[in-house]
């Protein structure tokens, strides 16, 4: 009997390292890099949007297809870049999304909607736009800047 339960155990431990295991052999591309790594478009638009901001880590995620970068500010902002460095998104901890980063169509709608209300991630990508606002709702508009969805 202490035989058949020291091997549940032991199947049981097996059991709960494997996904760990897992993570840690197909999530081991990400890479610190410099800030003179990026893409100089993406040197650009940290340079012009978070200028006042300092970088606290850049990383590099090697694909198969292509590259992809984080970059975290010391505000806690994340901005994420495709291989090119064009962004493709953005989450601000504190504060906002700036506003010149925000298409007129989404932020008209947002004012008039939801007047006050910050603008604390966007994202974007070939067939929408994500935006998620201060009060927890996101709000997903097509290409045409039509909403299509809200959630909360």
């Amino acid at each position: 009997m202490k035989k058949i339960t020291m091997l549940f155990a032991a199947l049981m431990l097996l059991a709960a390292l494997q996904p760990a295991a897992a993570n840690t052999m197909y999530d081991n591309d990400d890479k610190s890099i410099a800030f003179s790594e990026l893409p100089a478009a993406a040197q650009h638009f940290i340079k012009k949007h978070f200028a006042t901001e300092e970088v606290s880590l850049v990383l590099l995620d090697s694909g198969v297809i292509s590259n992809e970068y984080e970059v975290m500010l010391a505000s806690g902002t994340k901005v994420e870049f495709d291989g090119s460095g064009e962004w493709k998104e953005i989450k601000c901890r504190q504060g906002e999304v700036p506003a010149d980063l925000v298409p007129a169509k989404i932020a008209n709608y947002v004012g008039k909607h939801y007047s006050g209300t910050k603008i604390v991630e966007l994202k974007r990508d070939y067939r929408e736009w994500e935006v998620k606002l201060g009060n927890g709702l996101e709000l997903t508009f097509d290409t045409d800047f039509k909403l299509r969805e809200i959630d909360d």
